[in-house]
Order: structure tokens, then sequence, then C-alpha cells
């Protein structure tokens, strides 16, 4: 009689776990998740935390009275806030000042701009140009940091922005800023 029992139980084993992988799969991942959430993983206040803030100096089209404010979200813990030249970079790249995002950069960033054949001049004349054509930032969305050991660190952010592709098209464009020890902008990607 036991061994019927074991024999049957073995088969629906086989017929179900075996036999049909989908089942497997999400017995599996529901498993680990269940593990995961007792464990804690899913329990950290630090990853449901969001923090918006809307800079005071939004930008207004004046030719259309369209008002195009950026805002700035950050998702990460307060100690790991953005360095000020990453936040004057984007200021000026959300107002279209060349000088801001120019000053923002380590002096070896700006030497390999000026040996690409950059300039601060032609920076600004690009910018003009985008502003002039209808383009805007919608959002700038600060992701984290995270610290190197050579005393740099990367910055992720996350840009939405409109008019940049196409008129009127909105896209997301991603950045990562390497910044220096002296706090300073280094490399952009």
């Amino acid at each position: 009689m036991m061994w019927r029992l074991v024999r049957r139980f073995l088969a629906l084993f086989i017929r179900v776990f075996i036999w049909h992988p989908v089942v497997t799969l999400v017995v599996v991942c529901l498993a680990l998740f269940a593990v995961g959430w007792r464990v804690g993983g899913m329990n950290d206040p630090q990853l449901l935390s969001t923090v918006t803030t809307t800079p005071p100096d939004s930008t207004v089209a004046a030719s259309t009275g369209v008002v195009a404010a950026t805002t700035l979200t950050t998702q990460a813990a307060p100690a790991a806030s953005p360095p000020p030249a990453v936040d004057q970079y984007i200021k000026g790249m959300t107002t279209f000042d060349a000088r801001l995002m120019w000053d923002a950069l380590d002096p070896t960033a700006v030497q390999a701009m000026v040996t690409q054949g950059g300039s601060q001049q032609a920076l600004q004349q690009r910018l003009d140009d985008a502003k002039q054509s209808g383009a805007h930032y919608d959002n700038v969305t600060f992701i984290g940091g995270y610290p190197l050991q050579n005393g740099q660190r990367y910055l992720f952010y996350v840009v939405t922005r409109r008019g940049f592709a196409a008129p009127g098209q909105s896209d997301q464009v991603f950045f990562v800023f390497t910044v220096g020890q002296t706090g300073k902008i280094v490399k952009i990607e």
C-alpha cells in the first residue's frame, strides 16, 4: 500500500515538474522570492524612498507661452548626493548655458575636448541651436553613485528630453559622470 502511494507521488512529480518545465520555473521563482522576502531583501526602506525636487529656475519658452519645468529626482541615500560640479553641469545643460557646463569640467577633461576640436563657444552654439529649435529637458533623474578605489566616483543619470531627436519627440538618454578626487568632472559617457 505504501509503495503504491510513493509510486503515484513520483509519477505525479515527474509528470508535472519534469515534463512541464514552465511549472518548475514558476515554482522555483516563487520559492526564491519567498526566501528573499523572508531574509529581508525587499524590506529596506531606502530602496523604496524617492525625493523629488523642482529647481527654482524653470525654463519658459516666451514665444509659445509654454512652461517647461525641469525636475530633478534623486533615488539615493543623502550621503550619496552628487558633488556640486555635477549639479552645475546639469544646471548648465538644462538652461542651455555652456559656461556652467565648461566650468564643471576638470582641466584634463577640458584639455581632451580642446584636443578633439571642441570649445566653450562651439558648445554654446550647439546649445543655442537646440534651444531655438524648441528642445527642452523634462526630467533629470539621479540614479545613484559608486565610489571607485582610486578616489573617483561614477554617477548615473537618466535624462528625459524633448525635441532633440525630432521636433516635439520625447526621448531618454543616460549619462555616466566620472568625478575626480577634486570634485570636478573627468569624463562623461
